[in-house]
Parts: C-alpha cells; sequence; structure tokens
C-alpha cells in the first residue's frame, strides 16, 4: 500500500523539522509532499538543505490548509493512502504502519491517528471527530488519560492533524471544500466521505505529539474568526437549522454566548463578520443532507462541554497550548 504524506506549512520551520524527522523514522516508508504557503523563515532553504528527498510545493501565497492539501494531492499520482500531517506534530516510529492498518477492510475511507498533547504526552488532544446533535464538531476524548482509547468508540471522521484517507475517494469527492481557510474543512470532508457510504476507524496506536495551535495560534483572533466563519459554513451548507424550530433554538444556544463572549469581553466584532459571511457561502455552497444520525453527543453534553471549557478558561486551567496568546507575526493569515 503506497502512502504519499502531505504537510501544509507556513513560517514554521523548527516545527517542521521536528515533523519531516518523526517522517523520516518511520518503520514504514513513505514518500513526502510539503507545501509551503509562501514561508518568508527560512522554511524553502531548510528543506533544500536538510530534506533533499522532499518534494516541495511552493504557494504565491498563503493559501490556508484545506487548498494546500488539494495543491499537494495534485503531486501524488498512483498513491493508494493520503496521509496528512500537522505541521507542529511529532509522529511516533509506528504511526503510519499503524494508521494504514484499518484500511485493510474495504468498507473504511477514512482513519483517524492519535493526537496526544505536547504538553502533557498522556492526555489526549484529539482521537478524531465526534459530532452532536447541531453538527458541531468535538475533538474525541481531549483532554482525557490515553487510555481511555482502548474502550472509545469509532470518530465520524479524522482530524485533519493526523488523518488517512483512501486516495482514489478523496479525488473523487474533490478533496477539501476551498471555501474554509483553516478549521472545520476536516469535518466537511468527513461528512462527505460518510454521505458517500465510507466508514471511519480509529488507529489507537497511530500516535503524534502534537503543539496545538502553534502555527495561527490556538486562541488567537485568527482562530476565533476561522471557527466562527467554518461553523456557519457547515450549517448553512448542510441545511441543519432547516430541520425545525427546536434545531435553530440549540444552535443559538450552543453558538451565540461564545459569540457574545467575543464581543464584550474581548471587543471582538471580527468572528460575529465571520459568521455572517459563512452563513452567507454556505447558502450558496450545493446543499446537502444534513447527517444527524451521526451524532453521537447529546445536547445536554454538548452544553455541559462548553460550560466546562469556559470555567477552564476563566479558572486558568486550560492545557498551556489552548491559552490566549496570538500567532507568528501579527496572528492574521494573509
Amino acid at each position: 500500500m503506497r502512502a504519499v504524506v502531505v504537510i501544509p506549512t507556513w513560517n514554521a520551520r523548527s516545527l517542521l523539522t521536528e515533523t519531516l524527522a518523526s517522517i523520516a523514522a518511520q518503520t514504514v516508508p513513505a514518500e513526502i509532499v510539503v507545501v509551503d504557503n509562501a514561508s518568508t523563515d527560512g522554511t524553502a532553504e531548510m528543506l533544500a538543505a536538510d530534506f533533499p528527498h522532499v518534494i516541495v510545493v511552493r504557494n504565491p501565497c498563503n493559501a490556508g490548509f484545506g487548498r494546500a492539501i488539494n495543491r499537494g494531492v495534485q503531486e501524488v499520482v498512483g498513491a493508494d493512502v493520503i496521509v496528512l500531517v500537522n505541521n507542529d506534530a511529532v509522529c511516533a516510529p509506528e504511526f503510519i504502519e499503524r494508521l494504514l492498518e484499518p484500511l485493510a477492510d474495504r468498507r473504511i475511507g477514512m482513519v483517524a491517528g492519535v493526537l496526544l498533547q505536547g504538553s502533557a504526552p498522556g492526555l489526549v488532544d484529539s482521537a478524531g471527530i465526534e459530532l452532536d446533535t447541531t453538527l458541531r464538531s468535538w475533538d474525541m476524548l481531549w483532554n482525557r488519560p490515553a487510555e481511555e482509547l482502548a474502550h472509545a468508540a469509532e470518530p465520524v471522521g479524522p482530524c485533519g492533524g493526523a488523518a488517512a484517507y483512501r486516495a482514489d475517494a478523496f479525488m473523487e469527492l474533490g478533496g477539501f471544500d476551498e471555501r474554509f481557510f483553516a478549521y472545520w474543512e476536516d469535518v466537511d470532508l468527513a461528512l462527505r466521505f460518510r454521505l458517500a457510504g465510507w466508514g471511519c476507524s480509529r488507529a489507537p496506536a497511530a500516535h503524534a505529539l502534537h503543539r496545538h495551535g502553534a502555527t495561527l495560534g490556538a486562541a488567537s483572533p485568527a482562530q476565533r474568526r476561522l471557527e466562527a466563519y467554518g461553523r456557519a459554513y457547515v450549517l448553512a451548507k448542510y441545511r441543519v437549522a432547516r430541520s425545525g424550530f427546536p434545531m435553530r433554538l440549540k444552535i443559538a444556544a450552543l453558538d451565540w454566548p461564545v459569540l457574545v463572549i467575543h464581543l464584550l469581553l474581548r471587543r471582538e466584532v471580527g468572528p460575529l463578520r465571520a459568521r455572517a459571511a459563512g452563513r452567507r457561502d454556505g447558502l450558496a455552497a450545493t446543499p446537502l443532507r444534513a447527517p444527524l444520525e451521526l451524532a453521537t453527543v447529546g445536547f445536554g453534553e454538548a452544553v455541559g462541554r462548553q460550560a466546562n471549557l469556559l470555567r477552564l478558561r476563566l479558572g486558568g486551567a486550560l492545557p498551556e497550548h489552548f491559552r490566549d496568546h496570538a500567532a507568528p507575526g501579527d496572528g492574521t493569515p494573509d
């Protein structure tokens, strides 16, 4: 099974160096494509000097995550599997070998790896994507001990930072929706795989340490805008609110308190504007059926998770890499 690893990057030379070194040390061979989103920090020179075997695709500007992946996949000819790894993840030696194992089942089109918290390797950062009843996504087992992986249900899809997709299915479905700059594109792709009849499995032994948000900023203004856009785009594209007034109330209860906090406490109008833009673009997209039957997180549990995140944030108890900080530079994508 021929696997090709595609890694998008932007101004993260030192992080990328560690990621590539971990891929070079894998127990099974894999080709590597790095898509450089117009980095200005010496990334191109580092790749040429230290990793000459890597295929490098250079974008003229920062095209974002999904577009970069799609561009990299265009360089892949004859691959069986596309493996995605974030440039802020360091993979265990058996990461790719374990990630490929579930694909022996022809019903499986996607495989989720396990991202562990870089600052606390015993805790999970993401074990794949799960959905609540409003089609909101959650990282499975976030901040839970890694031992719980043994008893966890299968995810809806993989997190784009540690994922494997059947190459033919990925290309047939058109890859990532390029309306997304970053965040939520992996959720949308997982939904389209599911609607096409593909299943997803987790590879619980495919581990990578993740410095979450180290490139863009896990709680930066840019992240908040992109998160608001992606959520609204998915809601509109899948026509979730059209399932009835109770659904609209649930969406409002989950989403609007966060937007109000951004507005009142942070004085940020950006997330509200991004929310409106996402809704507009989602309604303009080809509508898809909302696969609400995939939801495993009830509304009450989703509210509880939201409240817990707020409690951790206000108490300063979030993992270090989730605390408010700006991305490199001014934190705003080009």
